[in-house]
């Protein structure tokens, strides 16, 4: 049975710097019937002593050896007493309304699990866009990788215990890419509701997964393999544009991100080879753009 009502899950490695700003933002919500469950994932820094300098009791503490984050989340679930289940990421932070406006849709209707938009935010947390998720196709939107589907999924979701009682985890194969094995995972087999405002924060930090080229594309290509045994690649035409709209999200971060150009540019011309289409819709994306600029204060 369950003894809290909302367990937050934050997986953190070498999380000192920002992991108290992180947990005050779940303590500070307007639901306190809580408890955050911090999984301290083989830090070598001064994230644990950060966290048991906080007497707070809704607070628990498990530190384990370095397993990667997905394998943290899990330790963090199976620990979870709360009967909804959510998740944040160390770096990120939730607007005070957060976990009450979701829970209040969860309690009130069939849906599963549900997301919000999100604030992008620089390194000191202040907003600088809004990152919107889709209310179109979920798992179109995440094979298809053109488009936002959850925005920083897992510092987002918030779910029902059941989604999790029957069985949904996170892959340990999969790093930067797990969120989205997660809500593809979810979306199969439950409803979901997006709430379509901000409320929650996303640090985009330049030390952040993402920006590790070698580890995005391990991810994205175990990804790709993932959903092909889920049965979502069956359609040879759909499974062209996932795979040619993956060489070249591959190609561009080598390029941009590594500085590796030559190396981005033969998964780009590989892109293209196998779906010209691929430059239509990424033009398309660049104008729309992944994030919406905050209005300038008057």
């Amino acid at each position: 049975m369950s003894e809290v009502l909302v367990s937050i899950i934050i997986p953190a490695f070498n999380a000192e710097a920002f992991i108290r700003d992180t947990i005050r933002s779940v303590l500070q919500q307007s639901i306190t019937d809580l408890e955050v469950i911090v999984v301290d994932d083989g830090s070598t820094d001064g994230t644990a002593s950060v966290v048991r300098s906080m007497l707070d009791p809704r607070i628990r503490l498990i530190s384990q050896a370095n397993t990667g984050v997905s394998g943290a989340r899990n330790r963090g679930i199976d620990a979870a007493r709360g009967a909804y289940i959510g998740f944040l990421d160390a770096d990120d932070a939730m607007e005070p309304g957060n976990i009450a406006e979701k829970v209040r849709i969860l309690s009130s209707g069939p849906m599963e699990w549900v997301f919000s938009d999100m604030l992008a935010c620089d390194h000191s947390l202040e907003p600088i866009g809004i990152m919107r998720g889709t209310d179109g196709d979920l798992v179109r939107t995440v094979l298809i990788g053109v488009d936002t589907a959850v925005p920083a999924a897992c510092s987002n979701i918030i779910l029902k215990r059941a989604c999790l009682d029957a069985g949904t985890r996170f892959e340990p194969r999969l790093s930067n890419a797990a969120d989205q094995h997660f809500v593809l995972a979810l979306a199969a087999h439950h409803g979901h509701a997006r709430i379509p405002r901000p409320l929650a924060r996303y640090r985009d930090l330049a030390s952040s997964m993402s920006r590790n080229v070698a580890l995005y594309e391990a991810d994205h290509r175990r990804l790709l393999a993932l959903a092909d045994e889920m049965g979502l690649l069956q359609d040879r035409r759909f499974a062209r544009t996932v795979r040619a709209n993956a060489e070249w999200s591959i190609g561009g971060s080598w390029w941009v991100n590594a500085g590796a150009r030559w190396k981005g540019l033969r998964h780009l011309i590989k892109a293209i080879l196998m779906d010209p289409g691929v430059l239509m819709r990424r033009l398309a994306r660049k104008r729309r753009g992944p994030v919406t600029s905050l209005p300038l204060d008057p």
